[in-house]
């Protein structure tokens, strides 16, 4: 989870150790998608957060898992075909942490 956290800060011009000054190596708590862990910033107040890590790959393997269910709804059970878009639809929101991060920050202010 660590990697995956620091590649994704790579990406964004930081380095880990400049954001975090200690970060769980096992996670407090997992779902289908992904795992949380606990960390602290290296902010002034040492700030303690949650810091959701998606498994890699899982967002792809959803995407194929689903056009191989809607393909075969087309085929075979045609009316199964609008509920499941309308769960691909939804689920997307699912694989947005960014998304949910900036929810949760115009909540908090």
């Amino acid at each position: 989870a660590k990697a995956v956290v620091e590649r994704d800060l790579e990406r964004k011009g930081k380095k880990f150790d400049d954001v975090f000054a200690d970060f769980s190596t096992e996670p407090v708590g997992s779902a289908s998608i992904g795992v949380v862990h606990k960390a602290r910033l290296r902010d002034a107040k040492g700030t303690e957060v949650a810091v959701k890590v998606q498994q890699p790959g899982v967002e792809e393997m959803f995407r194929s898992d689903l056009k191989t269910v809607l393909r075969f709804c087309e085929i075979a059970m045609k009316q199964h075909v609008a509920p499941f878009k309308e769960v691909e639809r939804q689920f997307m929101t699912e694989f947005d942490y960014t998304g949910e991060a900036n929810n949760l920050k115009t909540v908090r202010d």
